[in-house]
This record gives structure tokens, sequence and C-alpha cells, in this order.
């Protein structure tokens, strides 16, 4: 195989690495109220991982140039969906490949129902796994665009979705087995290196509008003034 020739995302090192993020969805799936699921992937070549979306129906996309294919042939944006159909969305490294002002992440914030749970993955730009892939590029291929997960947070709260987890996946550099350090190295040392592995899981949540009660309208009663109080003058009214 040419490795320089073949896309990223087709590389053994960063299959594996997909196959592991894929297996964060089914126990969020299962923990979803039934409906649809939407899946985002970086490419043709992400299509065919096996999917196991629970008891979602998944509608499955992946990036085409500035555009989505798949299950549908649409834009980035809008997207052709209605507001808050899906329970869940599952964008795996759809932010690495599509340019920062695409509007993605606020039609996917659009089309997640209150409640709803979006997956967002993406290379980790702190882990060894970047130099990797420029390494890789080197012959023109496209460098991931990635995204820090701060400024990833501070776009999801803008867009109403609350960020309520993060894991770091993958190895610290990438194997085609999928192995990571912190298989053989001491827990402890293990979670202090894990924020430099190949990529990040991000969960964050759709909030539900808050209804917030009025104040009851106080409405005022007229009072009949007792005429023996009024009907008398006062010497000072009189003077």
């Amino acid at each position: 195989m040419n490795r320089a020739a073949t896309p990223l995302f087709a590389l053994p090192e960063v299959e594996a690495l997909l196959r592991e993020e894929l297996g964060h969805l089914p126990p969020h799936a299962a923990r979803q109220p039934a409906g649809r699921a939407l899946l985002l992937q970086p490419d043709a070549a992400a299509r065919v991982l096996p999917v196991d979306a629970g008891p979602l129906t998944a509608l499955r996309l992946h990036a085409r140039g500035d555009a989505l294919a798949g299950d549908i042939v649409c834009a980035a944006r809008p997207l052709p969906i209605e507001n808050e159909a899906f329970q869940l969305v599952f964008a795996q490294h759809i932010g690495d490949v599509l340019p920062p002002d695409s509007g993605l992440l606020e039609e996917i914030a659009r089309v997640l129902a209150p409640g709803g749970l979006l997956l967002w993955s993406g290379f980790n730009p702190w882990s060894p796994w970047l130099a990797w892939i420029h390494w890789h590029t080197r012959g023109g291929g496209a460098v991931p665009q990635t995204l820090n997960v701060d400024a990833l947070r501070r776009r999801l709260i803008r867009s109403r979705l609350a960020p309520v987890a993060i894991d770091y996946l993958g190895g610290h550099w990438p194997k085609a087995d999928g192995a990571t350090l912190g298989d053989a190295a001491p827990s402890r040392v293990a979670r202090l290196l894990s924020p430099l592995r190949g990529a990040y899981l991000l969960a964050a949540r759709k909030q539900r509008a808050v209804l917030t009660p009025l104040r009851p309208r106080l409405v005022r009663k007229s009072v009949a003034l007792n005429p023996r109080l009024a009907g008398t003058p006062t010497h000072r009214a009189s003077a």
C-alpha cells in the first residue's frame, strides 16, 4: 500500500482510532429516548466502519468537499432537516475537515432535540499525533483543522449546548492495533498522560427551555367608604 497516496482516514492507525470512538456510541444511544440519530463522519473511507446506534435509527453522512454525502446529499448549511429531529448527533472528526465557518455546529444545535446529546470527536491538537499527521500529509494531503477543546466549549455554549464530559481516546502515538501507552502504564501515569492521546470525545447536551413563572398580577378592589367616616368634614377642611 502506498501510504503517502492513501487518504488520512483510510490509514490503519486512524481507522483504529475511529473504531475506538464508535465504540462509545452504543451506551450513549441506549440512554436516549427512542428516535433518530445523526452520524457525521470525515469522509467516505470512514463510512465502511460498522455503527451500532442501538434503538435509534441512524442517518449517516460524510464530508465531501464543503458539502455532505451519504444517505442524502446536501450542503453543510442549512441541513435539509427539520428542527429538533435527532435525539443524538455524533460528529466524528467532521470539524477536522470542514471549514471553521461552515456553520455546521449551529445546524447541529438546531436539529438536536431539547435534552438531546452531541458527541463531538476531533484530533487532539496537543497530541504527538499531529506531528505524525503533518509528516503523512507532506505530499500535499489535507491537514486536519484541529479545534482546541476550550474554543469548542465556547462555541457549544453560544449554541445552547452544555458540555458535560470529555474523554481522551487513542494511543499517544499512532498504532495500527490501537494500543495505548496507558495499557501498560500504572493508572496514575495513564491519567496524567491522557490529555496527550490522539483524539478527544466531548459530550454536550442541548439545554431545555426553562419556563419562568410570572408573578400573579394583583387585582385591586375598590372599597366603599363608610359614610360615617366620610360625611363629617374636619375642622381643618372647613377652616
